[in-house]
């Protein structure tokens, strides 16, 4: 499941933790895309894919990976690890 981009749904709508926690296990995240953007959860995660890689890249503290990450306060809600690629 998407949790991840369900939350970031959640946020970007304005909602609270605990509000975010009750539409995520109340299965209604689909019904507010629709209601606010007028569209599913399915073109919702298509467009938070392909807006990843623009999205600040952030290191994680533990490892030191690196991803381009949608982030709230000091956590990554959505994160896709940066690709390094060499030009020649």
């Amino acid at each position: 499941m998407d949790w991840d981009i369900e939350e970031l749904a959640c946020y970007s709508m304005g909602k609270t933790e605990a509000e975010t926690e009750e539409i995520i296990n109340n299965g209604t995240v689909d019904d507010l895309l629709f209601d606010k953007y007028g569209i599913d959860f399915d073109t919702y995660r298509a467009i938070i894919k392909d807006l990843l890689p623009f999205t600040h890249v952030v290191t994680s503290a533990l490892l030191g990976t690196k991803y381009h990450a949608f982030v709230n306060g000091d956590c990554c809600i959505v994160r896709l690890e940066v690709v390094e690629t060499v030009q020649i």
